[in-house]
């Protein structure tokens, strides 16, 4: 006899853990994600006066949103019970009224009450049996192929073949056998046979109803996730893979070893069972892990991960992972995951990562992050970076950036704030409300903040300033200017960044065919409507193109007076410092330096310099 009760919920949704320090959590807590999805682990509240055995089943149950399966013959389903719980673990519940004689086992949807293996040691053991049959579809009565049969206490399993005929040779043991007929998109059955004598049980599958059913060829098992990867195909048995879709072992198992899939304890159902303990000599494929997982070359990891996962090659982990993964090439990950990965090669998140990952060459988020990455090579992140970002030679961040990015050659972003440093070039394609700083050119559509670069590139600063050698903005501060002054009567001059912060570079020509050429910087302020003050530094040479002779350095400090107008158009006027450094020896207008007059003179041995107050009239548009 079997007795089930209807399942009216789904599993409570995963919980994400914050950065750093997780490890000590998971070693303290190992099983939290393994416990969200186990029924026995789940909280019930029930007030229940003296009713029967069977009746306060039913209830947990309910309240547990799964289906109880159990032997009549095991179960007094009419004694008298009193059930009383406040937010209390099924697990515990059932010890209370079941006792010791009874051990829950958790498959598919359902929770299977069997007896205690120590009470059953009692019992004179009965010779090994086979049980055959057909499973068909209930509702087309067509056979199903891939469906899987599962003794639920001795991890021995059955698929159907091609006319869904399954053949399960149960060992000697127990009386009273339960056995699972499960396959992906069914409801599970559950049924209990009794050991004496080979079976024939023929069983139909209900189709679960779905409003949404995929387009797929009839009796065909669906391959995704880890599953759908080529290295797991060439190495896990289909067998084992159809039984890990098919079968959902909830039960916690302590320890499993393996040297290749499918050769191992747990057998052909070890991708439906998650173990606390896992040791792979070679290549593992489980279930899920809720502890620590050794693997002398590859790790795999159907579901969830929570604790330590260790593999000489690498690890693949299916769904949420937290914890620490160390991986000699890789760690790849389907899911979410908080925690730390170390690769010697890469690693590989195409969800949201809460933590740190170092890579030998590059860590790749196909989600965000909150956290640091570090790498030789590259970081890619196609959303948000919450965090750091540090490379050898490049980040990338397709959408925002919030704190730091540093790499050896160049930084990507959508926006900035905080920091972007890069020995060649930074780009915040929109808004860069932070510093960059790059060896050659920052870039940025909008600046709220400063550019320090050779280059600095926006357009539009909203509010900050590009300082470097030459800035430019768009919609800046940016035009020609026409100057004479005492010495150079004819200078053109060019100004790009923005009004509080500019460059310009300047080449003038004077008497006796002398040339100038000077680089500077300045900023202006409006006094009023039409008038400003600019104040311009500049440093540059003098030469003398007919003897090719260098005359030396001048630098200038030039404050002036500017008036608009019109609306491109200004005069200005202003008085200039003038310090003239030339070479003892070289020649010059005059004997003393460049200008005929001066206010300071100073020769020695090797040098001479000339200070002397000038002017300067021009015009600009």
């Amino acid at each position: 006899m079997v007795t089930t009760f209807i399942l009216r919920g789904m599993d409570a949704a995963s919980k994400t853990i914050q950065i750093l320090g997780i490890w000590l959590m998971i070693l303290l807590n190992g099983s939290s994600l393994f416990s969200q999805n186990s029924f026995l682990s789940r909280k019930v509240s029930l007030d229940i006066p003296n009713c029967s055995l069977e009746v306060a089943l039913q209830e947990i149950g309910k309240a547990g949103q799964f289906r109880f399966s159990y032997d009549a013959d095991l179960i007094p389903g009419s004694r008298q019970v009193r059930v009383k719980a406040k937010n209390t673990q099924v697990n515990s519940l059932l010890k209370e009224i079941l006792g010791k004689d009874v051990r829950p086992r958790e498959v598919g949807n359902h929770v299977i009450l069997v007896r205690n293996r120590a009470i059953a040691r009692v019992e004179r053991p009965v010779a090994e049996m086979v049980v055959s049959g057909t499973i068909v579809d209930a509702s087309s009565g067509n056979p199903l192929k891939d469906a899987t049969v599962y003794e639920v206490e001795n991890k021995k399993s059955a698929v159907t073949s091609d006319k869904g005929l399954y053949k399960l040779v149960i060992p000697a043991g127990k009386k009273v056998r339960g056995l699972a007929f499960c396959k992906s998109g069914y409801n599970d059955t559950i049924i209990f046979v009794a050991h004496n004598g080979n079976h024939r049980v023929d069983v139909l599958l209900q189709p679960l109803q779905v409003i949404f059913r995929m387009n797929v060829i009839p009796g065909s098992v669906i391959i995704h996730n880890t599953d759908s990867l080529g290295i797991v195909k060439w190495l896990v048995p289909r067998e084992s893979i159809v039984n890990s879709q098919n079968l959902a072992v909830h039960s916690l198992r302590t320890f499993q070893a393996s040297v290749i899939p499918y050769i191992g304890t747990n057998w052909k159902i070890t991708g439906s069972v998650t173990n606390r303990f896992s040791l792979n000599l070679l290549a593992g494929y489980t279930g899920g892990l809720s502890g620590l997982e050794i693997g002398g070359l590859l790790n795999i990891t159907r579901n969830n991960l929570s604790g330590i996962q260790i593999g000489g090659l690498g690890n693949i982990v299916g769904g949420m992972g937290k914890g620490w993964q160390v991986g000699g090439l890789f760690n790849f990950d389907l899911g979410k995951f908080d925690g730390v990965q170390i690769g010697g090669l890469f690693n590989y998140v195409p969800d949201t990562i809460t933590g740190v990952q170092f890579g030998g060459l590059a860590n790749i988020i196909t989600g965000q992050i909150k956290g640091v990455q570090i790498s030789g090579l590259a970081n890619i992140v196609t959303n948000n970076c919450d965090g750091w970002q540090i490379s050898g030679l490049l980040n990338l961040t397709f959408k925002d950036i919030n704190h730091l990015q540093i790499a050896g050659l160049a930084n990507y972003s959508d926006n900035m704030e905080g920091l972007q440093l890069a020995g060649l070039m930074n780009i915040a394609r929109r808004h860069n409300s932070g510093v960059q700083i790059a060896g050659f050119l920052n870039y940025a559509t909008y600046l709220h903040g400063l550019q320090l670069g050779l280059i600095n590139v926006c357009n539009t600063v909203e509010r900050g300033v590009p300082i470097g050698l030459f800035s430019y903005v768009q919609t800046g501060y940016h035009l020609f200017e026409l100057s004479g002054n005492e010495i150079f009567w004819g200078n053109l001059a060019f100004k790009s960044g923005t009004r509080s912060f500019y460059n310009f570079i300047q080449f003038g020509i004077g008497g006796n065919y002398k040339l100038q050429g000077s680089y500077g910087i300045g900023t202006i302020f409006s006094l009023n409507k039409r008038l400003s003050l600019s104040i311009d530094a500049s440093a540059g040479f003098v030469y003398h193109p007919t003897d090719t002779v260098y005359h030396g350095l001048l630098l200038k400090f030039n404050p002036a007076i500017e008036y608009r107008f019109a609306k491109h158009f200004a005069i200005f006027a202003g008085p200039a410092y003038n310090c003239f450094v030339f070479s003892k020896g070289q020649p010059s207008a005059t004997e003393r330096g460049l200008s005929m007059y001066d206010f300071y003179f100073k020769s020695t041995d090797n040098a001479s310099i000339q200070m002397w107050i000038g002017g300067v009239l021009g015009v600009r548009f």
